[in-house]
Order: C-alpha cells, then structure tokens, then sequence
C-alpha cells in the first residue's frame, strides 16, 4: 500500500508542477471551500515570490511541504488533550519499562493527499495548493488498526506457545513486532480522534492488546531459562523502538559492573550480540571513531536479580535511547561466562579477609634485610586466599618512606623482602598492610566505585612494628710514620666518618661485628734538597664482611707525596692527602658499587 501511495504522490507533485496559463479555481477561497468542504477535505495553501534566478522546481518542493504542514497544524489543532496515548510495555516483575510516549503527528500518513502548482508571471508569485479527503484518511487508519489488530493477536499466541516450548528466540521477535503495530496502532488512533472518531476506536481492545504483550514479556523472562542471545535480542528491540530505522554509526564502549567500568565475560559477550543483532536489523553499522553513538551501559546483581542497562549516547553524553531491566538471576545461563569481571566475587567477603603476621614487631639487622622477609598470611576464615595483592606501606615518623604491592603465593602468604634501597637508614619503622582492592579487581584506585566500596566493606588492615638496626664495623687500624707508631691516628677517623653518613655503627670489639675493617699504613723518607723535605705513604684499607668473608672493598695507596720543612713535617702532609683520598673513595665504593 505504502509504494502504491508514494507512486500516486509522486505522480501528482510531477503533474502539478507544471505551471497553468489560467489562474486555477482554487485560488478563490469562495470556489475552494464549495469544490472541498471543511466537513470532507483537509486543505493548504500556500505562496511565495518567485526571484529571477531561482528553480521553480524547488520552490514548489517547500511550497508543497508548507501547504502539507498546514494540514498537519490543522489536525494539530484538533487533537485533544487525552489523544496523547502511551503505548508501553510494563513487565511488572521485572520493572522494565518502554515508553513510547506520545506520536508524532508530522510524521503522519496523509494517504490520498495531492497537490496543484501555479505559477503567476504578472504577480511573479508560485502557488501550491494541497488537498485530501477526510474520508480516506479515516479509512485508511481504521485499516491499519484492523490489519495491526489481527496481526498482534496472531503473534501473541504463537510467542506464548515458542515461550511454553523454550524457542524463546522467536518468541521475543513477534512481541516486538507487535510492540511496532502497537505504536502504529497509536498514531492511527490519535489522528482518529483528532478528526473526531472517537466512537470507532475500541479502547478496551487497545489497552488488552498492550496487556497481552507485556504479559508475554512478562513470560519470556519468568518462565523457563535465558540465554544470553535472547536477553540480547530484547535489548536490541528495544533499543530498535526508540531509534527507529534510520541506519547509524556506533563506537563499543562497555558494559561495566556498576560504576566500575569493569566488563565480565557475560556483559561483554552481551554486548557483541546486542550490536549484531541491531547490525542485522540494519540499524546499525560498528565503527571505531566518529560515530553518532556510543553503545555502553552497567550491570549488576541485587536482590538475586541482575540489572542491565543499555545505552546509546552522544558525543555530549546525553542518552538517547535506554533500556533498563531487571530479571531473576537463577533463570540465565550463563554456561561458561562468568557474569562478575574477574576477583569481584569477593567483594562481599572482603571484610572477613585476615592478613596474619609471624609476629607483631620485628628487629632486622640491615645487612640481613634479604634473609627475613616479612611475612603474613592472607586468609578468609581458615582458607588461605592464593593471587591476593597486598599493598605495603613503610612508614617514619607519619611519612611514606617506600610502598609497593605484593601478591599472595599459591600457600595464601605474602613476602615483603626489604633491602637497602628501600631502607636507607637505620631506625623504627611502622609497616602497614592491606588488600589492595583497586588492584585485586583492576579498577582505579581513586574511583568513587572503589571509595564506596571501602566504606561498605572495611579492610582488616595490619600495622608492625619494625626496627632496622644499622650494620656494625670494628676498625683495626695500624697507622706508622716513618716507623712510628702514630700517637692520633688520622686515616680511621677519616674512614669512620664517611661510614657514618652511610649508616653505619662502630663497636670496640670485632666479635659480632658485622664488618671488619683493617687500615695499614706507613711514610718513608725521600729526597731532601734546600727546598725542603719530602716523605712518601703506602697504605691498604680492606673492608671485610664477617658471615661470609668476603671482602667487599680494598684500595691501595702508593707513594702519596708530602712536603715540609722535615721529614716528620713531610710525613703529616701526606697523610693529609691519603685521608682525603681514602674517605671519598670507600665512602663512594659502597654507596654506588656494593
């Protein structure tokens, strides 16, 4: 019927383009009103000034539509204020809703409509003028509500029957198709009542009709299994109702947990199929950037019902197409899709989990950091939890001195291996401990979903007491200039200092001591001139670490130089020199060479 009209339209817009050589009747408003009374016909009319360069063609074009609209007001004119229908679906189990509010009447089928074209060279003035028969108008919607009306009844009894045989598929498919007849149901019957039909229109049947297909939806979700397939094809239909049939762009964003942005196995195979059964319906075409949409939405599990929203939104973020429902958790399978992202079972237990130390304080010795890690155990009552990061926070005095994050091994314990790098100095510490909840689900950490989270599930954190006790050093040192032994001896102070600024301790006895150094040094006399006197030191400074004797740091001093007004005067001068040279060099060896 559709091409049948749009043949005889265009026929008429073609024959009526041509402009007559005498002024046409309906130009008189006397003539007009006698040949197409106000009882029987809808008309406009409608002018314009025509330029010298102007398409006469395309002025009729907007001429006809003006003189179109002009019908169309005048039934805007006439539509009452309860002809605003609202064809919905309603599953009152489910709570999901589809409004299809009121009809647009611009968009009405005006079947019969014609237009007449005139163009006047005295007035240079193009006329349209468009006509209809009131009749057809409302013969032809109360055919659309007959043949929409059987169409609908058919439906619903074959989708109640595929619903009774689990071909829920086909079933979902006609309630759809009759939720189409439905909304076109309601623009013929608003265009009835605005011409005043009211009596012809049976509102009972309407309104059973609407209950008919939300009580089949209602059945396609409460009686028997889901699929994921067949969520999809609802959702697609309904997204399908609100955007029409005009073929769009869409960019995949997610479909996330909550407000986690988190997708799980489900949501995501749930959106693949949504996009390509809309792409079958030939909506829509999947793009990568400069869509008209993005495809996106949340879902999650309350009360033993899962909650799926679906939406299609602009590039401002403003949606413009949704469906929201809800349907028993129990009735999908989800075969081998995992329906929360991965970890995000646990978000209920996360409370109850216990990080349990060896020990409530710990004293390490820094030069052993490697050898005693710091352990806890991660535990949900007496299971041990394997894969749980935990994040470590060292702390002096209130500051974060170093953090990282360790995951649980497969026995559910979590080792902090500390070592010089990341304990500078020696000193109390405060160790504190937690589930890292961002990373065991792999969301952002400053996100409003974690900080909710936290706040209905505290953490058990864990705080320890450690105290890191600095490396000890017994200095043996035999210091001789020209063969005597020196009274103040000047290379060991030298050398304490520089392990001082690297946290080191000294002890008075090499037994315990974690390190021993040995420092032997010597001036022998040189030449002597009338310039002055001048003596030479030889020195070797070991370093040796006594768990395991190797010895971590050695420099030789040969033949260091001094000068003087004697020998002895010579002798101090370079031991002047060595000092230097040997508090830089071990103080510089251990710092960036250990």
């Amino acid at each position: 019927m559709r091409k049948l009209l749009l043949s005889i339209l265009f026929m008429s817009i073609f024959s009526g383009a041509i402009a007559q050589k005498d002024a046409p009747f309906w130009l008189d408003p006397y003539q007009r009103e006698s040949k197409y009374p106000a009882d029987r016909y809808l008309i406009g009319l409608s002018s314009e000034l025509v330029g010298k360069k102007q398409s006469l063609t395309n002025i009729y074009k907007q001429l006809n539509q003006t003189s179109r609209n002009q019908i169309i007001e005048s039934i805007h004119v006439n539509v009452k204020s309860e002809t605003v229908m609202n064809i919905s679906i309603v599953n009152t189990e489910s709570t999901q809703l589809l409004d299809q509010n009121s009809v647009s009447i611009s968009k009405a089928e005006l079947v019969g409509l014609k237009f007449e074209n005139y163009y006047s060279k005295k007035k240079k003035t193009a006329f349209s003028f468009s006509y209809v028969s009131i009749h057809d108008i409302i013969e032809y919607n109360l055919d659309v509500i007959k043949v929409n009306t059987a169409a609908i009844d058919k439906n619903v009894a074959i989708a109640n029957t595929n619903i009774a045989n689990g071909n829920k598929e086909k079933a979902i498919d006609l309630l759809f198709e009759s939720q189409i007849k439905l909304k076109e149901i309601n623009q013929a019957a608003v265009m009835l009542m605005a011409l005043d039909q009211d009596e012809k229109l049976d509102f009972n049947k309407i309104g059973q009709m609407k209950l008919d297909v939300a009580q089949g939806t209602d059945d396609f979700f409460n009686k028997g299994s889901l699929n994921v397939q067949q969520l999809a094809s609802f959702y697609a239909y309904g997204l399908q109702l609100q955007l029409g049939d005009a073929g769009i762009t869409v960019c995949e964003g997610k479909i996330g947990y909550e407000n986690s942005g988190r997708e799980s196995k489900f949501s995501t195979e749930f959106k693949n199929r949504v996009l390509n059964k809309l792409s079958d319906l030939e909506l829509v075409k999947v793009a990568e950037s400069g869509c008209d949409f993005t495809f996106e939405g949340s879902f999650n599990k309350a009360n033993d019902n899962i909650v799926v929203v679906a939406n299609f939104d602009e590039a401002n973020g403003k949606v413009r197409a949704t469906v929201n429902n809800k349907f028993p958790y129990n009735s999908v399978e989800f075969g081998s899709l995992s329906f929360l992202p991965e970890n995000f079972e646990m978000i209920d237990s996360l409370s109850q989990i216990r990080l349990i130390p060896a020990s409530e304080t710990f004293k390490i010795k820094k030069v052993e950091l490697y050898k005693y890690p710091i352990k806890l155990e991660v535990k949900l009552g007496d299971e041990a939890l394997k894969d749980i990061p935990v994040h470590f926070k060292i702390l002096r005095n209130d500051k974060i001195e170093y953090e990282t994050i360790i995951v649980s091994d497969k026995k559910g314990v979590a080792r902090l291996v500390l070592n010089v790098d990341q304990v500078k100095r020696s000193g109390e510490l405060l160790l504190h401990a937690d589930v890292d909840v961002a990373d065991l689900l792999g969301v952002e950490e400053s996100s409003e979903f974690v900080q909710n989270l936290l706040l209905a599930h505290p953490l058990q954190a864990k705080e320890l007491k450690v105290e890191i006790l600095a490396p000890t050093v017994y200095v043996s040192s035999r210091e001789l200039a020209l063969g005597d032994s020196l009274r103040i001896k000047i290379l060991a102070p030298s050398v304490k200092n520089a392990l001082l600024e690297l946290d080191y301790k000294f002890v008075d006895d090499a037994i315990g001591a974690d390190f021993v150094i040995n420092i032997e040094s010597n001036t022998r006399r040189g030449q002597a001139n009338q310039y002055g006197y001048f003596s030479y030191l030889d020195a070797t400074v070991s370093m040796l670490r006594t768990d395991t004797g190797k010895e971590i740091y050695k420099n030789s001093l040969t033949s260091i130089k001094g000068a003087g007004a004697n020998f002895g005067v010579a002798s101090a001068s370079a031991y002047e020199k060595a000092k230097k040279t040997i508090g830089k060099d071990i103080s510089y060896q251990l710092e960036y060479n250990r």
